[in-house]
């Protein structure tokens, strides 16, 4: 199995509310800051993925 996929689900999911939040919806989630604050944690959140031990979207040698 992939490991590493729910991490990076989860991060552009939370870049994708944020560009929505950014762009759209402001006045229901509040001020438009915001917006580009979640979506850089999801971008940074994501990179930070591709950083770890285990390599995004491939399975550590050896176990299953």
């Amino acid at each position: 199995m992939l490991k590493g996929w729910k991490t990076i689900l989860f991060n552009l999911v939370i870049a994708a509310v944020g560009v929505l939040q950014a762009a759209d919806w402001v006045d229901l989630l509040g001020s438009e800051r915001a917006g580009l604050a979640v979506t850089a944690i999801g971008i940074v959140g994501t990179v930070l993925r591709f950083l770890t031990d285990t390599p995004a979207l491939q399975s550590r040698q050896g176990q299953a």
